[in-house]
């Protein structure tokens, strides 16, 4: 798959047209969606639409925004002008949004053309992505298994080189899981630095919007569109950097593949000269608390759904009344730990300038499947296994990105996520683009389906 920035380029040089590339999305969009159901809106004619002028002004304008003519995708918390945005909860069909948020607004400034709408868990309340009023949406390396999620159409949209980025929100991992599942990369910023105007919430004191996409440098570049900022050099040396190791509970219940990748991932950056050191963490692991904040803030903004319950599915309607009927004194209390575990995340990165850690314990579970044994436990797929090791990040407003690092032995990809300060995403970046530079697990895709 060409990235992002291999389009922008070749668009530039004259070698390939918007339209082009935009036909040749679309192509692929028809070939996977029955394979992958990534998509929950495709808006095909509107696309080629744009993507027309585009190509016209590619003939008069040699001053080309810097992603001009590239496709790409947005999760459908994202409001689009003259789409719905239903957060693929059948309640919100029909909500048509009348501008576009600010991140789309950004991304289509920049020269991007949206073909559609990712699929994701309802309201983005859950991390499978099995749950939504789209139906599921299934894995491209193997259409058994789950995405991740919640962004996980997002994921598997970049996984099958349909588009090479699409946005994708996180709350409590709901980017750096399906990125780890479909590897991809993925990046969850530091809160607050992504405007999160036009994007239907799920806890507010806990999103933030990011891309997936097919390489560190596109995220990079996405990012800096999204925030308004100069794409930073995240090439260079990491010699100056230390990597911690997040141990403890962060390598407990791992299943041996995965704590294999992650062993693996810390000893190629010691091999590119950065140091290398073991941090606890003990206290960096509260993924119970960040329950505690969430569904109350759902609640708080989805609570009337609860009056058309025909129209909710009945795993998320049980985690809004949970957080409806959660008494104030515990989600203080809740707020409280949030600050100590800030407190914790930020102690350890006094010992190290990155840490390092698994994104999700175990690799993508086949659909069915309900209980998963990894380490020292079995997990629940269903209570939020998969976002065990990504909860915590949010509850502490740090960015971190995750990277493909490797493949399991039935050939799913396992992703390894970078956890960095508050505003370092370019250390973090750094740290990621030289792993990709010296590995190649980023670079293989699944095979497109037969057709």
């Amino acid at each position: 798959m060409r990235t992002a920035l291999e389009m922008a380029r070749a668009v530039r040089e004259r070698a390939v047209s918007p339209l082009e590339l935009v036909e040749e999305a679309l192509r692929l969009a028809e070939r996977w969606q029955p394979v992958t159901n990534a998509f929950s809106q495709l808006h095909g004619d509107e696309a080629v639409d744009e993507a027309r002028r585009h190509t016209d002004r590619v003939v008069r304008d040699d001053h080309l925004p810097p992603m001009h003519g590239v496709p790409v995708a947005v999760k459908d918390l994202f409001d689009v002008a003259g789409w719905e945005t239903t957060g693929c909860c059948a309640a919100y069909r029909g909500r048509v949004a009348e501008r576009d948020a600010e991140a789309v607004h950004r991304l289509r400034a920049a020269g991007t053309i949206v073909i559609g709408k990712t699929n994701q868990h309802e309201l983005a309340a859950g991390a499978t992505n099995l749950i939504s009023a789209s139906g599921a949406t299934a894995n491209p390396w193997d259409p058994g298994r789950i995405t991740g999620g919640s962004s996980g159409g997002s994921g598997a949209a970049v996984a099958a080189s349909v588009v090479p980025v699409a946005l994708g929100t996180d709350t409590g991992g709901s980017i750096r899981i399906p990125a780890s599942m479909c590897g991809v990369t993925g990046l969850k910023p530091t809160h607050g630095t992504v405007s999160l105007e036009g994007v239907m919430p799920l806890a507010p004191s806990l999103d933030t919007v990011g891309p997936l996409a097919a390489s560190v440098e596109d995220v990079s570049t996405v990012h800096a569109i999204l925030t308004g900022t100069r794409p930073s050099d995240v090439g260079g040396g990491i010699e100056s950097l230390t990597i911690g190791s997040l141990g403890g509970l962060h390598v407990a219940f791992l299943q041996p593949e995965v704590l294999e990748a992650v062993m693996a991932a810390a000893d190629v950056f010691e091999d590119l000269g950065a140091s290398t050191t073991s941090v606890v963490g003990e206290e960096c692991f509260a993924p119970e608390v960040w329950d505690e904040i969430a569904w109350s803030e759902l609640a708080e903004h989805h609570g009337s759904l609860l009056e058309r319950p025909d129209l909710l599915h009945r795993r998320t309607a049980e985690l809004i009344v949970r957080g409806r009927d959660q008494p104030e004194d515990l989600t203080a209390a809740a707020r409280a730990r949030a600050g100590e575990v800030r407190a914790a995340f930020l102690a350890a990165l006094s010992e190290a300038d990155v840490l390092l850690a698994a994104a999700t314990p175990i690799v993508a579970t086949l659909a069915g499947v309900e209980w998963v044994q990894a380490g020292a436990g079995r997990l629940s797929v269903r209570l939020g296994a998969v976002s065990l090791l990504t909860r915590s990040v949010n509850l502490a407003s740090l960015p971190a990105v995750s990277v493909p690092a490797g493949f399991s032995s039935e050939g799913l990809p396992i992703g390894i996520q970078l956890i960095g300060r508050p505003g370092e995403e370019d250390t973090i970046l750094r740290a990621a683009r030289a792993f990709q530079e010296a590995t190649d697990h980023h670079a293989t895709r699944p095979e497109l389906p037969a057709g």
